[in-house]
């Protein structure tokens, strides 16, 4: 994902600044002003991208790592269906797992393993093919 931002980002930019008003000649002295003006820009435009390297990988992660499951509530408080607590029923929750239906909830849920990085990175990348 930052691997694909970074180049849109140098070329918008660089784009912009190779835009010169075709009008008027520019000044040797206007032009090296320019020149480095924008030489800043794509200074600090290059630590912007470096410093938002490791926030976005690590939503990359989160991305590739999560995913959703169904759960749906049956029965009501003090009604018919449910689980038993004391005297009283009460709504009893179930994992959806067989897709048939739409669950009434969907709960964000992540790898168990520690960390999380080591199954959901492998599941993330694409198969490679020999040769």
């Amino acid at each position: 994902m930052a691997r694909r931002l970074v180049p849109l980002l140098l070329a918008g930019l660089l784009a912009g600044a190779v835009a010169l008003p075709a009008a008027a000649p520019a000044r040797p002295a206007a032009l090296a002003d320019r020149i480095d003006r924008v030489q800043r820009q794509l200074s600090t435009l290059t630590e912007d991208v470096d410093d938002l390297r490791e926030p976005v990988a690590a939503i990359d992660l989160f991305d590739q790592c999560m995913f959703t499951l169904g759960v749906s509530q049956h029965g009501t408080r003090g009604g018919p269906v449910g689980y038993l607590f004391g005297a009283r029923r009460w709504p009893a929750l179930s994992l959806d797992l067989d897709g048939v239906g739409t669950p009434t909830y969907a709960f964000l849920a992540f790898p168990q393993e520690e960390p999380p990085s080591i199954e959901c990175n492998e599941d993330a990348e694409p198969e490679r093919a020999d040769g």
